[in-house]
Order: C-alpha cells, then sequence, then structure tokens
C-alpha cells in the first residue's frame, strides 16, 4: 500500500500519459497539476522513483517519466475497487477459462476443510476440485475485481502437528446451473491462471466436462447469496 500522495502523483502522472510512453514533464508542471509547491512535487517524484513507482530519465531537453509495471498495479488496484464499488447490485462477476487437470490434492484438501467449508457455504463440498485456467484478459480483470469484493474466509486450523491456512471463498454459479464456489488457499501449488472450484456435486461428471472445456464462472456478491 502507497502513501496517498504518492498514489495521486502517479495517477496525476497517468492522466499525463505516462502509463504508456514516456512522457515529458517539468516539476514545475507536475506541481501545478498537483496543487503544490515545485519543491514538493520535485519531494514526490523523487520518492515515487525510490519506491519503484515510476522511472526518470535526464535528457539535454528536459525530464522523462513512466509509470512501472508496479506503478501500474496500484493504478488498477484502485480502477478495480471502484468498478466493484459502482457496478449495479445486481451485475455479477463474470469469469471464463478452460478445464486442466488438476495436481492430485484437492481430494485431500476438500475432505479437511469439509466441515468448515459446510458451515460457510451451505453445502457439503464433493470430494475434489474442479481446476479452471484463466486466459483471456477480462477474465483477469474479473478475478482482480472478485477479489476487490468481500469474500466469505474459512479460517485455518491445526491437525495433528499440521497446520493449515485460512480459504478464501467467493460463491459462484458454474455455467449458471450449479451453485459453487471459488477457494482461494492462503498456501497453494497452483499457477495465479488457475482457480480451484468446490461444489455439492463432481463437476466433471455433472457437467459432462473434459480437459480443455471452456467453461463459465458466475460469482454472486454476498448480498444476493441465498
Amino acid at each position: 500500500m502507497i502513501s496517498p500522495d504518492n498514489w495521486f502523483t502517479i495517477y496525476t502522472l497517468a492522466k499525463a500519459g505516462a502509463i504508456h510512453r514516456k512522457c515529458s514533464i517539468t516539476t514545475s508542471e507536475l506541481g501545478t497539476r498537483l496543487d503544490v509547491s515545485q519543491q514538493t512535487a520535485s519531494r514526490r517524484l523523487t520518492t515515487c522513483v525510490e519506491e519503484g513507482l515510476v522511472n526518470r530519465t535526464h535528457t539535454a531537453s528536459g525530464m522523462l517519466v513512466k509509470i512501472t509495471e508496479r506503478g501500474r498495479k496500484e493504478l488498477l488496484d484502485v480502477l478495480n475497487g471502484l468498478e466493484v464499488a459502482f457496478a449495479p447490485p445486481s451485475e455479477d462477476i463474470v469469469i471464463e477459462g478452460e478445464v486442466v487437470d488438476g495436481i492430485g490434492e484437492g481430494a485431500y484438501y476438500v475432505d479437511m476443510y469439509a466441515p468448515r467449508f459446510k458451515k460457510a457455504l451451505g453445502f457439503e463440498p464433493y470430494s475434489g476440485t474442479l481446476n479452471v485456467r484463466i486466459t483471456g484478459e477480462m477474465s483477469r480483470q474479473a478475478i482482480k475485481r472478485m477479489k476487490h469484493s468481500t469474500p466469505l474466509v474459512v479460517p485455518g486450523f491445526s491437525h495433528k502437528d499440521r497446520t493449515f491456512g485460512d480459504v478464501i471463498c467467493y460463491r459462484a454459479r458454474i455455467e449458471n446451473r450449479i451453485e459453487g464456489a471459488i477457494v482461494i488457499a492462503q498456501r497453494t501449488h497452483h499457477s495465479p491462471d488457475i482457480l480451484e472450484v468446490i461444489a455439492p456435486v463432481k463437476l466433471r461428471d455433472a457437467l459432462d466436462l473434459e480437459d480443455d472445456d471452456e467453461i463459465e464462472l458466475r460469482v454472486v456478491p454476498l448480498h444476493k447469496a441465498t
């Protein structure tokens, strides 16, 4: 989490075009846009550079700045949060992906968490997870929106000298037919592009799914869940 001053500085640079290209700007101009003195603008810009939010290059004709990937992420985090806040209450978050084979650990962990899943989600999950690989940019953005929405948290626990971490759950309709949940473990071996889904039934059988089949997950906001 960056400071409000730094965030507003990179936001101002973004409006000047510094997300997609190197932007020519003076600290005096930046100060005017920020409504602060030139000295304060210079100090804030230096802090943004030191924190890896902005790249700055001095040339014979002046200064060029460009927002880094980290700075871009900080801006996107706020954008995604605002999209959730402004979305109509009836609007679900839709994620699309492809069914992929798992690594064989889903059944064990679902069984260990089963009583807690039932308490949090209201259903007893099938012993296993459906793994979905996200391939499209729109779905990646939808996942970011999902993570800014309110989740259900299944608390971690200890069992036979082993610690199991918290699991974040988001209610979802799979193919708009089966009620289930997207589960995100605190500790996972999956890549960020893989989502794990649980449901009261074996989804591969219930929906006649095979590897590489396309699938839709429709995240249901908590205020709409029944």
